[in-house]
Parts: C-alpha cells; sequence; structure tokens
C-alpha cells in the first residue's frame, strides 16, 4: 500500500524519528513537504482560508498552524487523485508504532475491508481522549476523536476531502465527524496501532487555557454557527 509522510522541511530531526519508526513497522513511504502556514504572509493565509466560515463551525479563527496543516493533507490527496493511487496511508512525523505486527493486521484489514465506490478513511492512531480500545475491528469516528497522525483513505475519500476542504479551507484536517456529515465513511481501529509520539507540533496550533465564562461562551457561538454553517452546506456543497 502506498504511504505518504508529511514533514517540514525544517525538521529533519522529526523526519529522522518517523523514518525509525515506519522502517520499522515495513512501510516505505513517499514524504510530502509540509506547508509551513507560519511563513505564509497574511494575505497568503487570507486566500488559502474561509475565515469567517471557520469561525462559524469553530467559533475561532484558523491559526497559521491550522491552515498549514489542512493544506499540507490536501497535498496528499493532490499527489494521490494525480498518481491513481486508490489507497493509502498517511503519516504525520510525529507519529509511533510501538506494535508493528498490530499495525501490519490493522493494515491487511483495511485493505479487506475497502471498496473503491465508497469514500472511506479508517484512523490509525490512539489518543488519550479516545474512548477505550475494544477487541478489534473499526468503530465509526465521532465528534472528539480527531487526529491526522496516522490514517488510511482511499482514491474516493481523498477526492471527496478535495472537494469538502480545497482551499480556501473551511474546516480543520481532522475534523472527521464533519466530514462524515457531509459522505465521507469515517472509521477508527478500536485497537488502534498508531500513537503520537509526544513532540510538540511543529505544524498544528498551540492550544491555550481559557476562563470558564469564556468556553461556555464559545460552546454556545460554537453551536449557533454550526447551525447556520448547516444551512450553508447546501448552497456551497461543503
Amino acid at each position: 500500500m502506498k504511504a505518504y509522510l508529511v514533514n517540514l522541511d525544517r525538521s529533519p530531526d522529526r523526519l529522522a524519528a518517523a523514518d525509525a519508526q515506519l522502517r520499522a513497522a515495513g512501510v516505505a513511504y513517499e514524504r510530502v513537504p509540509a506547508v509551513d502556514g507560519r511563513a505564509l504572509g497574511a494575505a497568503e493565509r487570507r486566500r488559502a482560508a474561509n475565515r469567517l466560515r471557520f469561525r462559524l463551525i469553530y467559533g475561532a479563527w484558523p491559526d497559521a498552524g491550522t491552515i498549514g496543516c489542512a493544506l499540507s493533507h490536501q497535498a496528499v490527496y493532490a499527489r494521490m487523485d494525480a498518481a491513481g493511487v486508490p489507497l493509502a496511508l498517511v503519516f504525520e512525523d510525529d507519529v509511533a508504532i510501538p506494535d508493528p505486527g498490530r499495525f501490519r493486521e490493522t493494515v491487511e484489514a483495511v485493505a479487506r475491508m475497502d471498496d473503491p465506490a465508497v469514500p472511506t478513511a479508517w484512523r490509525l492512531e490512539r489518543r488519550p481522549q479516545d474512548p477505550p480500545d475494544g477487541d478489534g475491528g473499526f468503530r465509526p469516528a465521532v465528534h472528539g476523536t480527531c487526529g491526522t497522525c496516522a490514517y488510511a483513505i482511499n482514491l474516493a475519500g481523498a477526492r471527496l476531502l478535495m472537494r469538502l476542504n480545497e482551499a480556501p479551507i473551511v474546516a480543520l484536517a481532522d475534523d472527521w465527524a464533519r466530514f462524515a456529515r457531509l459522505g465521507l465513511r469515517a472509521l477508527t481501529a478500536c485497537r488502534a496501532p498508531c500513537r503520537e509520539s509526544g513532540a510538540a507540533s511543529t505544524i498544528g496550533g498551540a492550544s491555550r487555557r481559557r476562563p470558564a465564562w469564556r468556553v461556555a461562551a464559545w460552546r454556545l457561538l460554537r453551536a449557533l454557527g454550526r447551525a447556520v454553517d448547516a444551512c450553508l452546506i447546501p448552497l456551497t456543497g461543503r
């Protein structure tokens, strides 16, 4: 199965770490230079993201890291589309694969499950906020389960995400629940074989602690914004 690794040019140390993980798991990959959102000028960031739509969905303006991350994964999908790759693995350079055996079993299961006619993505990473691992198989990726550190996607899924989040982007690269509402079959491995290594993100933005009243206000505005966004989807197609 074709594999892509997203990595910033200024992060050779992370490339070396990811290379070691992937080689140990028997994965040959193609490196995709990540888009450094922090290197984009203000005008470039405005062209790259639909700021108002993004704020409606998430209650916050898209930061440089968010824009860079989304554009980087769009670049992966464009490569898949140009080469006609039917099914691919996608990794970010903070991937850890603690159990190569489980990883290979999960990838084999993905290949067996794939229906080329159905746009599908399979999350392969386990994050602390995810539900406890099950006995195996896959479950729907729902709100609160996110991440783009390690996943598989078929060509139909890549083409769908190219349309749903092409520049100017409107959504986070890892908003699998939103993409699922718009036609993507988004699944999560119950015994996910990959983890984030714990290295600080060089693409995504840093999180900030907010007072409780701001969190409550943000949640209310986000709910209202998503209601407006839902009305816009039939008009915009994404």
